[in-house]
């Protein structure tokens, strides 16, 4: 019971009582928490807001909440997610819009504006490995204070001094600080701290009235735990149903998390498309990154998962010979995934 309560994040619709030797506890949920439309939702996001923003490159984002929240021009957000989106799409809007303070990110290399922004001192970036990104936000939606982690460790990371914010006329303005360390069996940990929001904005494949909510495929990435981890969690949905439609086994996000719901109209772009070719083509500029990943190649060993990062790891794949069996993983965590798909398909 306790364990259950504590989960009930509003309590303005919560009433506790305690007695001797018992505890219990009574929620008034709202039972229809659809909105309108998305400026109805986000309307009364403030300036000075921490938001939580799922997504994964583009894949997942909530854009019609976003382009809602560009309408409001609210200013001075602090934005959490694991990257910034594009120039023309996705938090990107907001970026180009001046309504961003401050980035809490693990990458933000696809987005120029926000490197121009950042390095003329208009943004500030706090950057975060994306792993430990993820669990401080789970950590902050089942109400972990702190963990320890060894990513990190002996880098600007646990010993401090990354550059939060430059001058405009040059120079450091802001440092990151340090994080205390601890041996655990005598491995060194350091320790992060949990990440929560004053409003989380979320992207749903469907959802019922209450706010029961399914995910589709890997556009559920940094969205369910968001969704924990928000003060108020507003859920953007492709499909509406009532209650009782959804099958309970496939329920990923329980209604009890989310405050308000909205049916939007929704965009699919591709971030970057790549087609597989029967030939490899390899440009001369890039004959060293091909060198690398064939070298490190040499490492896989039959039966392996390999994870597959952004940049030179994607081109590994190219050169496993056939009677290699490795599982790749991507770098989103679709465990099992194959190449690109051809210009016929």
């Amino acid at each position: 019971m306790i364990s259950f309560c504590h989960q009930l994040r509003s309590l303005k619709y919560s009433v506790f009582k305690v007695r001797k030797n018992c505890f219990s506890c009574t929620t008034f949920l709202k039972k229809d928490k659809v909105y309108p439309n998305s400026l109805e939702a986000v309307k009364d996001i403030p300036s000075g807001a921490t938001l939580l923003v799922g997504g994964f490159g583009i894949c997942g984002t909530p854009a019609g909440l976003i382009k809602a929240l560009v309408q409001t021009k609210v200013k001075d957000l602090t934005i959490i997610s694991n990257n910034c989106g594009l120039e023309n799409f996705g938090i990107g809007w907001l970026l180009t819009n001046r309504q961003i303070k401050r980035m809490v990110s693990s990458y933000v290399g696809e987005n120029e504006e926000f490197m121009r922004q950042y390095k003329n001192g208009e943004l500030e970036l706090e950057i975060i490995p994306q792993g430990t990104l993820a669990e401080r936000i789970r950590a902050g939606g089942a109400g972990i204070p702190a963990f320890y982690t060894p990513t990190g460790r002996s880098t600007l990371i646990e010993e401090g001094g990354w550059p939060i914010k430059f001058k405009k006329e040059g120079g450091v303005m802001m440092i990151s600080e340090g994080k205390e360390r601890r041996n655990f069996n005598g491995t060194p940990y350091i320790m992060e701290t949990a990440i929560r929001s004053d409003f989380s904005l979320i992207k749903a494949f469907k959802a019922d009235r209450s706010g029961n909510l399914i995910f589709r495929k890997s556009a559920r990435n940094f969205n369910p735990p968001m969704c924990k981890a928000g003060t108020i969690s507003i859920v953007e949905v492709e499909e509406l149903v009532e209650v009782g439609d959804l099958d309970p086994e496939n329920i990923d996000v329980t209604g009890i998390y989310v405050d308000r719901i909205v049916k939007s109209n929704y965009e699919k772009p591709i971030e970057n498309l790549i087609l597989s070719a029967k030939n490899l083509e390899i440009n001369p500029s890039s004959e060293i990154h091909h060198r690398i990943a064939r070298r490190a190649v040499v490492e896989f060993k039959k039966g392996m998962y390999v994870n597959l990062g952004i940049g030179i790891p994607s081109i590994c794949a190219s050169y496993i010979s056939k009677d290699m069996d490795v599982t790749f993983q991507c770098e989103n965590g679709v465990l099992g995934m194959v190449g690109s798909v051809s210009n016929e398909r």
